[in-house]
């Protein structure tokens, strides 16, 4: 491991935030209901899935021409309680409440139209071990990330998530799909967080350096081809004690590898693949999402390699009734990881929000269905 570079991390955090407090209200106020005076479901089936027209605003960099811009405050805030209850043991369950999470969004565009900044900081952030303890993580980054566009090429540096062509980070659910998050374990010296560090998913967020190629091919129909290198590290300004010793405000700068991404999206459908090479290594994908009126779905499948060949698939469904207007959407995934004894996983969910105006109030119930690890969370949030 590198020396640590906390001066560099700091510059590396101020450079968006500064960047969108310099700028004019009127384009750079990242929380968009407040600032188009729109309600959520102008940009999302129900928070955080994005619909159609959210899609279109985002690829256009947080714009869109037939939207008038107000001033407002130039972030959002997400706070939300959990509770999770896991077997135990034959007569009892362990049962653990707490409040997981306070968020703060932030994104827009900085200075000029082709230059955009995407920010999540959690000044408070409780995580769930396998072991039904917590750990402590106030002060770390989701995301923390500065992207430019010039014609179809497009340059995204700092950490962010490693699959464009879907972010389960905007999923209804609260567990991320099992074909993107497993991991390709680290190796190499150093202690054991400094190692797991160097672990690969492609749902895992890294600091890297992604060049991406787009390309409109008819109608709304558009091919993207992304080549990211992620490395080792963190972003955080950790905010408590244990927070400090959890944290890894530390970059190596050999990578954990290339991972190369090609899909064609057509308004909500997309087709495509994904491929992480590295020494020793090696992880390998498909997804495709549609939808058909109120339903929307997504399959994955995959394969990893790193001393054993591992097959995993996901197969997910969701329904938002039109008479609800989106304030309750419910659904199902089902996957599974081959090369393991683990049982086939399925894992109902439902997501209710209200009022859905310029903030949302956020319940959202999913129970695991798994010989030997069944498991029930609750999340109740809301989003200002």
């Amino acid at each position: 491991m590198t020396p640590r570079l906390g001066a560099a991390v700091w510059t590396v955090t101020a450079v968006p935030l500064i960047a969108g407090a310099a700028a004019p209200l009127q384009a750079e106020i990242p929380y968009f209901a407040r600032k188009y005076r729109v309600a959520c479901s102008q940009c999302h089936v129900a928070p955080p899935k994005l619909n159609r027209f959210g899609e279109a605003f985002i690829a256009a960099g947080y714009q869109d021409p037939t939207l008038r811009p107000t001033g407002t405050w130039p972030f959002a805030v997400w706070i939300s309680a959990r509770s999770d209850t896991r077997p135990k043991g034959a007569a009892e369950d362990d049962v653990r409440a707490y409040l997981n999470r306070v968020e703060i969004i932030s994104g827009g565009q900085v200075a000029a139209p082709w230059l955009s900044y995407f920010v999540e900081w959690r000044p408070l952030s409780q995580e769930g071990r396998a072991d039904g303890s917590l750990r402590d993580r106030a002060g770390r980054f989701e995301d923390l990330f500065l992207t430019a566009t010039r014609g179809g090429a497009e340059l995204t540096v700092g950490q962010f998530r490693q699959i464009a062509q879907v972010d389960v980070s905007r999923r209804i659910g609260l567990n991320e799909p099992l074909v993107l998050s497993s991991s390709l374990p680290g190796s190499g010296d150093g202690n054991a967080r400094e190692v797991g560090l160097r672990a690969f998913s492609p749902a895992g967020r890294s600091p890297s350096v992604r060049l991406g190629w787009h390309r409109d091919l008819w109608e709304e129909a558009r091919w993207s081809t992304l080549v990211a290198v992620p490395f080792p590290g963190e972003f955080s300004i950790p905010l408590t004690a244990e927070a400090r010793r959890e944290a890894s405000n530390e970059i190596e700068w050999n990578p954990k590898g290339v991972l190369v991404e090609t899909f064609v999206r057509m308004g909500l459908t997309s087709y495509g693949a994904h491929a992480f090479v590295d020494s020793g290594r090696h992880l390998a994908g498909a997804v495709a999402t549609g939808n058909h009126g109120a339903v929307y779905w997504t399959g994955m499948v995959g394969w990893a390699r790193s001393g054993v060949t591992r097959g995993r698939w996901s197969l997910e469904g969701e329904i938002f009734p039109a008479a609800l207007r989106g304030l309750l959407g419910v659904g199902a995934r089902a996957e599974d990881q081959g090369a393991d004894a683990v049982d086939p996983t399925l894992i109902p969910y439902l997501n209710a929000h209200f009022p859905g105006s310029r903030y949302t109030v956020r319940l959202t119930l999913e129970q695991r269905f798994q010989s030997g690890r069944n498991a029930t969370f609750l999340e109740l949030g809301t989003v200002f």
